[in-house]
């Protein structure tokens, strides 16, 4: 059985940085690229806003017994193998988790244009956690 109360949990961390993502959402690239400071914030908070993502995939495929994923990416094909996600999300997510990669390993690297527009890409987010409410 899932642990409900871990799930919500990270379901509750991933809503709290959305929350914060979107006040981010509204800031126009020309304000962006001159502030370091909102730069740091957003992309903070899309890393902690995959983390969760991935860890609430990570806890399900653990307790279900599913295959082992072999990477982080992989965790979102597992999901979807096993019908927990439709095939279109899982691709999307697969990216997100690519990306919190850069985020935390090629960090001399992130590009802000692409950071900025993520911003605008938020939904993918909420699909997800729709989908997770669902199996609990």
């Amino acid at each position: 059985m899932v642990n409900k109360a871990v799930l919500e949990k990270r379901l509750t961390k991933l809503e709290q940085t959305l929350r914060k993502l979107k006040e981010l959402s509204s800031v126009s690239w020309d304000e962006y690229k001159k502030n370091e400071a909102l730069q740091d914030r957003a992309e903070r908070n899309l890393q902690l806003a995959a983390q969760a993502c991935i860890d609430i995939g990570s806890h399900i495929i653990a307790d279900r017994e599913y295959r082992t994923p072999s990477s982080y990416s992989d965790i979102f094909n597992v999901l979807q193998e096993e019908g927990l996600l439709p095939k279109e999300l899982a691709e999307k997510m697969k990216r997100i988790a690519g990306f919190r990669n850069i985020l935390v390993h090629d960090y001399l690297d992130i590009d802000p244009k692409i950071v900025h527009t993520c911003l605008g890409q938020l939904n993918d987010f909420k699909e997800f956690a729709e989908y997770i409410v669902k199996i609990l």
